[in-house]
């Protein structure tokens, strides 16, 4: 069963993606949370490259265009966790990905997609963005809209692009060297828009939350570029935002968030939509 792997990475990989997302949600500059997410694991696990080496010279076109990507994502998901709530910018960015991912993988990769595939990732897709649709309250910022769609739009870029720079080299050499560019553009930014002595006091006050989130989320990106080479980006781009059927769940199971009967409805049309992807990758 070859359809089996990629689709076990890419469900523990959406687990750990929605860990880190939620301590950068929790912390109190989410600018500076993000940039440390990219930052920290990339720092630690440099040493690595003795052992790997450095990507060929054929990837590093592809790694720096996907690192400027990352960095627009980085931005715009922290904006929309200041302008919005989570239970609304995450599913509506992870939503909308896996449909761009969808449009533009075939021209720009050729891929061929099923009537079932295609389908499968509309259901994901729109049932991930109906479940932030209908958790936005009247008092939710159209700003936190506007990033989280800006946001989607980055992350389909992204899962593009890396889909053809893993194939070039190594996946864990890829990530350490997509994280270090990542947090090297990120730096302008963040220092010009943050005073240098609040960022080492936010740092000796957060460094534990700022380790875990960089750490779960090189290992959650690390296991999509695995699954990435084992099988179409359209798939791996919708399979990976399955966890946001589970938060909503929990939400309002556990945290008593209203919108149940909406939740369930749209949780149910995503759950149709992940059988019919496994259905098209076992074909």
């Amino acid at each position: 069963m070859p359809w089996l792997l990629p689709l076990t990475l890419v469900l523990c990989s959406a687990g750990l993606h929605a860990s880190w997302n939620l301590i950068v949600k929790g912390e109190d500059d989410k600018l500076f949370s993000g940039w440390l997410t990219v930052l920290t694991p990339s720092i630690l696990l440099s040493p690595v490259l003795l052992v790997t080496g450095l990507p060929p010279s054929e990837a590093w076109p592809i790694l720096l265009g996907s690192a400027v990507i990352h960095t627009g994502y980085m931005i715009a998901l922290t904006q929309a966790y200041v302008h919005g709530d989570l239970s609304v910018v995450y599913p509506v960015a992870r939503g909308l990905a896996p449909i761009l991912v969808a449009v533009g993988a075939p021209f720009l990769l050729g891929e061929r997609l099923s009537l079932t595939a295609i389908l499968g990732i509309i259901l994901v897709g729109g049932g991930i963005a109906w479940l932030g649709i209908s958790a936005r309250r009247s008092s939710a910022s159209f700003a936190g809209l506007a990033w989280a769609v800006a946001t989607a739009v980055f992350i389909a870029s992204y899962s593009i692009v890396d889909k053809v720079g893993v194939s070039r080299t190594n996946p864990v050499t890829y990530i350490i060297v997509l994280m270090g560019a990542n947090a090297a553009f990120m730096a302008p930014v963040v220092l010009w828009r943050r005073d240098a002595r609040l960022m080492v006091a936010t740092w000796k006050r957060r460094w534990r939350s700022a380790v875990l989130g960089g750490l779960l989320s090189v290992a959650a990106y690390l296991l999509v570029l695995i699954a990435m080479r084992l099988t179409q980006v359209s798939y791996i781009a919708a399979l990976r935002e399955s966890s946001v059927v589970l938060a909503a769940l929990l939400g309002w199971r556990v945290l008593r968030e209203p919108y149940g009967g909406r939740r369930i409805l749209a949780s149910a049309v995503v759950a149709l939509g992940l059988i019919l992807l496994v259905l098209a990758m076992r074909g």
